[in-house]
């Protein structure tokens, strides 16, 4: 199944495992569509985030583009808290858009643990 993007429609991601911390190891969490119908240049607005640690312990969130020493902040990092649903809401977000597929990683994990991330975007451009 193709899906496809219309602007001002919100789409969600699917929940994702970041079983491995650090910047070396950030993780797709949303990919940017990249379709030959699409014209000019589209983006993405970070419209809310579903954490759910099962750490063992406090972490911090990354959430930005790239992986490495590509890897460029889109929102300061989130303390999530453990064994607990971290959301947040459009209102609690800096108004931020990216041009290219969202990245996140944990700053440090349990042994065995790991985040389940979800993420909703609303298409711009």
């Amino acid at each position: 199944m193709i899906s496809t993007m219309l602007e001002g429609i919100r789409r969600a991601g699917a929940v994702v495992n970041l079983a491995v911390a650090g910047v070396a190891n950030a993780t797709a969490i949303y990919t940017r569509p990249t379709f030959a119908q699409m014209v000019g240049a589209r983006t993405m607005k970070v419209c809310k985030l579903l954490v759910r640690n099962n750490l063992g312990g406090n972490c911090w969130l990354a959430v930005g583009t790239g992986a490495g020493a590509g890897f460029a902040n889109l929102i300061p990092p989130l303390l999530i808290l453990n064994n607990i649903d971290n959301p947040w809401q459009e209102f609690e977000l800096p108004a931020v858009e990216a041009a290219a597929t969202i990245t996140a990683f944990p700053d440090a994990l349990a042994v065995g643990g790991s985040l389940d991330v979800q993420i909703e975007v609303e298409e711009k451009g």
